[in-house]
């Protein structure tokens, strides 16, 4: 997208994001005399007393379960009237309204009583890093002495504490029915600092809408979900959604990547407090300098606004220091001083299947990340190589997702052979589509530079089994995730307990010319 669309956009969404429909809706409701015990969207979920929303989903109409929710004791439906009438027959109140998962997030902010008003949320959004900064931000305000949690990918997750919610999401963002009943289940267990994913699918979907957000972070802006999106400009704009809040205190943008740049530029035309950061960029408000990396950690100089100091962290790959410095930011926009922002930021450990190593008792180099687009795959193996002896090689294991963007399939492979040494091209989440094409698709006529094995436990075993003393074995694509996903049957399957069975099976092996490699 280019800047002058950025600006465009970013100038009409600044003058009117909020539309307070729910409080409208809640106006109509006390017409009826509706005094709802709860809220769903999902009629098999309805309990009695409950509002149902039912609108066209990606996957389902919810208009045409209308019935089954009434049957449940449904209090009252409110229905997308575009392409549907009332079935006069449904003796239950109802209002029909346009836009009906639009106004979801703000209605059910006003149901729980506007949780994240009294709250200090952070919301990151990027097409990658988005699951490390939230982790990485409940986990430093938990160490410095915050109630915190962090919404996304991982799931619920509370530093330092063992709450139990309702909580049951299983996409990045959840639905705005479950995000602000989970929001308002934090602040009543004395939660006060939460971070969240903003997924470009919820910030189109306005399930964030009724969030109270305080500071936007922008992490970067790469080839992904283009078959939801239609187009890389249209996705652009679903990821600028989020700076249009109004309650915003500040924005943290990444300026190395060009979106980021463009909408920085953009936002503080409109008089946005913009805070950037950059690996490079001197003019950014925190820039890197004087960076060290190696296998297990990193050394960076930092120069910000708010000062100037050395970080030694336990951080692998320069992508990973970009995400400090976008920690860093949400940590000083919060009012966090800069020498305790810096020093927290040394203790931090990588989220679970985002560069996790393996087996690190057998003196060997495995690591499972998340990576599953083009440019976090090129990311995390040109960092692998940066550290690499002479004679060590990137052995890579990788697939693609299924009934997935497929333009990004041959760019996957595209990236794993100019950063890896050796490429083995198997199966992530094929879903119902054919495994034998998703492959195709990933070598593009290069069948010979790569080793095609089909069954992701094979094929990490393979690439175990081909590893030296001095190679480093980058298993992508599934990081945290325990299934595989087969026509419409989640396997079992744990990319990390594989490669740990693995490092095992060959210890015997393996132990005849153990080493450590010396960078």
């Amino acid at each position: 997208m280019s800047g002058s669309n950025i600006e465009r956009f970013v100038q009409s969404g600044l003058s009117g994001k909020l539309i307070n429909e729910g409080q409208k809706l809640e106006q109509k409701l006390r017409e009826f005399g509706v005094v709802p015990t709860g809220l769903s969207d999902d009629s098999r979920r309805v309990k009695k007393g409950d509002i149902f929303f039912a609108y066209p989903g990606t996957k389902q109409d919810g208009r045409i379960h209308i019935n089954e929710a009434i049957e449940l004791g449904c209090s009252v439906v409110i229905w997308e009237r575009n392409g549907w009438s009332w079935n006069s027959s449904s003796q239950v109140p109802n209002i029909g309204l346009t836009n009906v998962r639009a106004l979801m997030g703000e209605f059910a902010a006003l149901f729980y009583g506007n949780p994240t008003g009294s709250m200090h949320v952070m919301a990151v959004t990027g097409t990658n890093g988005k699951t490390t900064c939230t982790n990485w931000l409940a986990e430093a305000f938990y160490l410095l002495g915050r109630a915190s949690a962090c919404i996304g990918t991982l799931g619920l997750k509370t530093p330092g504490r063992g709450l139990k919610t309702t909580y049951s999401g299983t996409n990045t963002t959840p639905d705005a029915i479950t995000l602000q009943r989970t929001f308002r289940e934090l602040q009543d267990a004395g939660v006060y600092c939460v971070s969240i994913e903003a997924s470009s699918h919820a910030l189109a979907q306005n399930r964030l809408d009724g969030t109270s957000i305080d500071i936007a972070i922008f992490t970067n802006l790469s080839h992904d979900h283009l078959d939801y999106h239609g187009s890389f400009e249209l996705y652009g704009i679903a990821k600028a959604e989020l700076f249009l809040f109004d309650t915003l205190s500040h924005a943290v943008i990444n300026i190395d990547d060009d979106f980021g740049a463009d909408l920085a530029k953009s936002l503080r035309s409109q008089n946005q407090r913009v805070v950037t950061y950059s690996m490079t960029k001197k003019n950014a408000d925190i820039c890197a300098g004087d960076l060290s990396l190696s296998k297990t950690g990193s050394v960076v100089r930092v120069s910000t606004l708010w000062g100037s100091g050395e970080i030694k962290s336990h951080i692998v790959g320069d992508f990973n220091v970009s995400n400090m410095l976008a920690v860093l930011g949400g940590l000083l926009c919060s009012g966090i001083e800069f020498s305790e922002a810096c020093h927290v930021l040394e203790t931090l450990r990588h989220p679970e299947g985002r560069l996790q190593r393996v087996g690190e008792e057998y003196n060997r180099y495995v690591y499972i990340d998340y990576a599953h687009t083009p440019d976090a795959l090129s990311h995390v193996l040109a960092s692998m190589k940066a550290f690499l002896p002479p004679n060590g090689r990137v052995i890579t294991v990788f697939g693609a997702g299924g009934e997935r963007d497929k333009d990004k399939r041959s760019l996957m492979g595209q990236a794993a052979l100019e950063f890896s040494d050796v490429a083995i091209v198997t199966a992530d989440n094929p879903r119902h589509e054919n495994l034998d094409g998703i492959i195709e698709q990933i070598v593009f006529g290069n069948e010979d530079q790569f080793i095609i094995e089909p069954d992701r436990r094979s094929a990490i075993f393979r690439a175990i089994e081909l590893a030296n003393k001095y190679d480093i074995v980058c298993i992508a694509g599934k990081g945290h995730e325990k299934y595989q996903d087969v026509a419409g049957e989640r396997i079992p399957f744990d990319d990390y307990l594989v490669a740990e069975e693995c490092l095992k099976t060959f210890n015997s092996h393996l132990s005849e010319c153990q080493g450590s490699i010396n960078v």
